[in-house]
């Protein structure tokens, strides 16, 4: 009796929305807040990426003439390097360019930094979730625990790590001084004071955010874990709240205390800062009025709840998935961005002008981007409820609800970038017409790849939400070690060839439409052949040999007749 009050206490709200909303309703009421809570996030990279473009360069501080002339070169002389410069590569040297090939050099360090959260945070709660559909609290205080101090180590880690490759990386894909038919020292000289430039104000922003890691990690963490119990609209408000803080802070840091790319860094931390209190406070306040199976209390060694090493594996190897996903296509994009610049300079090119268009699309994309995760960021709760419940009806149905909404979704959003939304958003970072005219068309070919990638959506969630983790790990991968090697391989010679590097641009598009018809294929033959059934290797005799077969029986026993029964026990004692 008092296991069932528990169950109606803590879990009733979960099991309603989980359980027993009618599906397509409980999927739109779990995949818009996490669309909305992704597209905040988008918000917030557009909105800093943006406002460092158009303010950084009004501050007399980070001017770049200022800097050329400090490092040695005359007023005269950088007349006449900008006029030679003009006529012979396009004129990317200017503060607002510097800024914007800045910025592109660093959203692949960025990808990661926000990757490493998931690592603690989707499997916690997954199975946390999975505790509560189960009513089995004990198991949810060592996940509560457990995952904690994971988190922390992680956290701690991370930011170690970040700092320590941030100068590599940043300088593998700054862009290279070009070849120059002139000798003349004071050209060359310019060139290495952009390079070192692009450098230096990439750190700044890198390295505040590499040390702020383990703010980072514990919102998602607490975030998955209040999603878990159903607390949807509360996750809602807290991260819309938090981000528009974020922004406001990017305006004040930049504007009033000309801290130039450092204020898009201190302004994440402020965001990052906030919202961990936000949560943190949650917690505990439910916690005191006993809604939540989370209190601080049980963290504490002396409560006893121990922490489970055997839990964290199956967790770790959950979030692994999204985070090699994440990681991988950073690596993707650190090598997409390199090879773009190579590109750029063997068509008689210079790579920081391609990077300071990338530096302005890629904001645009990821505005809309971040969003097509966040519907399996919100459904993937919903499956693993369902799949501890034995419910694979409803798993399936939700499969195609989850993979339609996404390329709805991913459709509009490339028809209104292509059109009127594009260059109206483009028109935003203050470009050169000419610039302008070549930003508009990487855009409309980079963007391709958001409806392309509502494919792979009901793949990823699936194997997640299933605990499939060699699956999830494998298709995760997938894009950006596996396609985007090949993808990349074919658009370069062709890019080159054509003396175009908008050709290379193709990569991507290509790169995840590929992937995510392979991901649609694998996905489906899982939901329909292995979903919920559990597969037995037994020998059979069959008079002058004995042969290995494999049988494949429900995994769902409750609904099993008493033949059935009889008949998976039997196969389980003959596979011993």
């Amino acid at each position: 009796m008092m296991q069932k009050k528990r169950f109606v206490d803590k879990g009733l709200k979960a099991h309603k929305l989980y359980a027993q909303t009618p599906l397509f309703k409980a999927v739109l009421l779990v995949a818009i807040p996490g669309l909305l809570i992704s597209f905040m996030s988008g918000i917030y990279v557009f909105a800093d990426q943006l406002l460092l473009s158009l303010l950084v360069p009004e501050d007399p501080i980070h001017n770049m003439d200022k800097i050329y002339l400090a490092q040695g070169i005359s007023q005269a002389n950088l007349d006449w390097i900008k006029d030679w410069i003009k006529d012979n590569f396009q004129n990317f040297a200017e503060t607002k360019q510097m800024v914007k090939s800045s910025i592109a050099i660093t959203l692949p360090i960025m990808m990661v930094i926000n990757a490493v959260p998931n690592i603690a945070a989707i499997g916690a709660g997954s199975m946390y979730g999975q505790c509560i559909a189960k009513d089995n609290k004990p198991k949810a205080l060592q996940i509560w625990k457990s995952t904690f101090y994971c988190a922390i180590c992680i956290g701690l880690l991370s930011s170690l790590v970040f700092y320590s490759i941030n100068d590599s990386v940043l300088k593998l894909m700054a862009g290279h001084v070009p070849y120059l038919k002139n000798d003349d020292h004071q050209v060359n000289k310019y060139f290495e004071i952009a390079y070192d430039t692009q450098i230096l104000w990439s750190h700044e922003f890198l390295d505040i955010l590499s040390w702020s890691s383990i703010l980072n990690v514990f919102i998602l963490y607490f975030s998955f874990m209040v999603r878990a119990e159903g607390k949807l609209s509360f996750v809602t408000i807290a991260e819309v709240f938090c981000n528009l803080a974020n922004v406001l802070f990017d305006y004040v840091y930049i504007k009033y205390f000309h801290t130039g790319m450092k204020g898009g860094g201190y302004a994440t931390l402020t965001g990052w800062a906030i919202n961990f209190v936000v949560y943190a406070v949650y917690i505990w306040v439910l916690g005191i009025q006993g809604k939540t199976w989370m209190k601080y209390k049980d963290l504490l060694p002396k409560n006893g709840i121990p922490i489970s090493y055997n839990l964290l594996v199956p967790i770790v190897v959950i979030g692994l998935s999204v985070f090699l996903r994440n990681f991988s296509n950073a690596f993707a994009n650190t090598a997409f961005m390199t090879l773009l610049g190579n590109v750029a300079e063997k068509t008689g090119n210079d790579s920081q002008y391609w990077q300071s268009i990338s530096g302005a699309v890629w904001p645009v994309g990821s505005l809309f981007f971040y969003a097509i995760f966040g519907i399996a960021d919100g459904v993937r709760t919903l499956v693993a409820y369902n799949y501890a419940r034995n419910s694979y009806a409803r798993i399936k149905k939700t499969y195609w609800y989850a993979t339609l909404l996404s390329f709805i979704y991913g459709i509009v959003i490339y028809t209104c970038l292509a059109t009127f939304l594009g260059q109206w958003l483009i028109g935003l970072f203050d470009l050169d017409p000419s610039m302008a005219a070549q930003t508009l068309k990487y855009m409309r070919i980079q963007v391709i790849f958001i409806p392309c990638v509502a494919l792979s959506i009901g793949g990823l969630l699936m194997f997640q939400a299933t605990n499939q983790m060699a699956m999830a790990n494998f298709i995760a991968v997938l894009q950006a070690l596996i396609v985007f090697p090949i993808a990349s391989g074919t658009m370069y010679p062709v890019a080159i060839n054509l003396n175009d590097p908008l050709m290379f641009v193709i990569t991507n598009p290509l790169n995840t439409g590929a992937a995510g018809l392979i991901i649609t294929c694998i996905s489906i033959v899982y939901l329909y052949r292995y979903l919920g059934r559990t597969r037995f290797d037994m020998r059979v005799n069959t008079g002058t040999k004995t042969k290995k077969i494999r049988i494949s029986v429900p995994s769902n026993v409750k609904k099993m007749s008493y033949a059935e029964r009889e008949l998976q026990k039997s196969l389980v004692q003959s596979s011993k």
